[in-house]
């Protein structure tokens, strides 16, 4: 397997095209990463120039090896892979109309577990979507990998890409079977559990991803009695402290994005009634990331490429803290990735907040 990486800045999106795509002759996949106000031109001719490829990507800032940006183009070409594509229409309301092509595709890949994952971008309703289409995958024991739209202007529709056009109320994947080793997925989370025992979410709304209530209590009110923080800091203090939905063992992050003036908190993923709500502190960074190298390295012979999902919000704490060029660094050391900034990110039936999710091609 083999991937190429591809960036421009150029605001001439011809040019910019021309610039990604330097000494890239053919693939089997492409994914394209564009900021809103490139994205459709940029998607118009990089299918003019590799008609009949499979095209899939998103709105969104990225990074490589030396840098992040949320101005550049950025082209991801996988080459040695089998690739099936296709989308889930209408995921705001009905997203299982598409199931049945969804499986279709699927098994038409013979896919296997070890070296078989989807790929996905969404542009909202995450955890409709992942509910609908788990079910097949988990039948098949295949991994899902995603990242949602990021960069959109007030007033616009979150956009995915699909074999060089744009799209709204939209999920775009592709399903890519690794023609020469195995595929890890997995998922690096950088905080620990601060509470000392869990809450319990009583009042919420899934469907607009609020919350209300954490034992009995306005949520909000929890919130500052544990971090010292107060109700106007709650927002931005998400990067240090988030939330965490508890599963076993493992965490799932969640970021509250606003607080209405009654302190009702909104988030980027959903919490529902009851779950076990903890709020989180940052953990060894540098410990974490390294055990998150270590683990790849030992579970897969040799890596060839890395594809990673991930946070905004995590890479504004990563940089705050000075650790971004170690990060980008000790990524640099698995061999050649390409990152994909979003505000929310998919791991398997999991829709999560300030992770990064890798897919790392053996």
């Amino acid at each position: 397997m083999r991937g190429f990486i591809g960036t421009s800045q150029s605001d001439n999106i011809g040019e910019a095209i021309s610039q990604a795509t330097k000494g890239l002759k053919k693939a089997d996949l492409l994914i394209l990463i564009a900021p809103f106000i490139k994205a459709e031109k940029a998607a118009e001719y990089l299918a003019e120039k590799y008609p009949g490829t499979p095209m899939i990507g998103t709105t969104s800032a990225s990074y490589i090896s030396n840098k992040t940006d949320d101005t550049s183009i950025m082209v991801v070409a996988l080459a040695g892979v089998t690739v099936s594509t296709g989308i889930l229409t209408n995921t705001r309301k009905t997203p299982v109309s598409s199931i049945l092509e969804f499986e279709d595709i699927l098994c038409s890949m013979e896919p296997e577990s070890n070296n078989t994952v989807c790929l996905e971008f969404s542009t909202g309703s995450e955890e409709k979507v992942l509910a609908t289409i788990h079910s097949v995958l988990k039948r098949y024991d295949i991994s899902l990998a995603g990242s949602s739209s990021y960069g959109t202007p007030l007033g616009d529709k979150n956009q995915i890409i699909y074999n060089g056009k744009l799209m709204a109320d939209t999920t775009v994947y592709a399903f890519v079977k690794n023609n020469a080793g195995n595929i890890l997925v997995g998922k690096e989370n950088i905080y620990k559990r601060l509470s000392k025992k869990a809450h319990f979410a009583t009042l919420v709304d899934r469907n607009t991803k609020t919350l209300f209530q954490l034992d009995n209590t306005p949520a909000h009110e929890i919130y500052t009695a544990e971090t010292g923080v107060d109700k106007e800091g709650i927002v931005e203090n998400m990067l240090i402290n988030p939330l965490g939905r508890a599963a076993g063992d493992d965490t799932f992050i969640t970021t509250t994005n606003s607080l209405d003036m009654n302190g009702v908190m909104f988030n980027g993923k959903a919490i529902f009634e009851n779950e076990s709500i903890f709020i989180m502190e940052p953990d060894d960074i540098e410990k974490v990331n390294q055990d998150t190298i270590s683990h790849i390295n030992n579970v897969l012979e040799k890596t060839s490429f890395t594809l990673c999902f991930d946070s905004v919000n995590r890479f504004r704490y990563i940089a705050g803290i000075g650790y971004l060029d170690e990060y980008l660094s000790n990524l640099s050391s698995l061999g050649t990735f390409a990152g994909i900034l979003g505000t929310g990110e998919q791991i398997n039936n999991q829709h999560v907040n300030q992770t990064m999710v890798y897919v790392v091609f053996e």
